[in-house]
């Protein structure tokens, strides 16, 4: 079984130890993947159009650009030693998109029989529903080729 497991900047080796509870991993083929949201860049790009009227500097562009890569290969680093630790194969991607599109997208490419997930943490006391999950997961759930596991971290006590 080929699993694309979705991974953030923070929380992959929690997230491969809950899904180890629920799907052993031992064996199992995991597609680690990192996506760089650069439209975010964009976004930063109108924001800061409102107060200085030059657009980000191409050098500066550059440097985020770095930083992001460096991040995410850290991340991919950690959660490819967590997954060695459970006994599961692993290759690490890193790509650039709207994290949604691409997952979906690879996970068809790379005939994926499964995508796992977190769901958004930082949302307070949000109710259930839609906006609980976070727009890469909702993305995810609606379009992806095959199932999704969507993995809400425990809460402490």
């Amino acid at each position: 079984m080929r699993v694309m497991v979705g991974v953030a900047r923070r929380g992959a080796p929690e997230l491969l130890k809950d899904l180890d509870r629920l799907l052993p991993l031992r064996d199992m083929e995991l597609l680690l993947v990192h996506v760089i949201d650069n439209g975010a860049r964009g976004e930063i790009g109108l924001a800061r159009g409102r107060l200085l009227p030059r657009p980000i500097p191409p050098h500066r562009l550059r440097t985020i650009g770095d930083a992001e890569r460096h991040g995410a290969a850290l991340a991919l680093d950690e959660a490819a030693g967590a997954a060695a630790s459970l006994g599961a194969r692993s290759e690490t991607v890193v790509a650039e998109g709207e994290p949604g599109r691409v997952i979906s997208t690879m996970a068809e490419a790379r005939g994926c029989d499964l995508v796992a997930l977190t769901v958004r943490e930082d949302r307070g006391a949000e109710r259930a529903g839609p906006h609980s999950l976070g727009h890469t997961a909702r993305f995810v759930s609606d379009h992806s080729p095959c199932p999704v596991l969507l993995v809400r971290g425990r809460r402490p006590g």
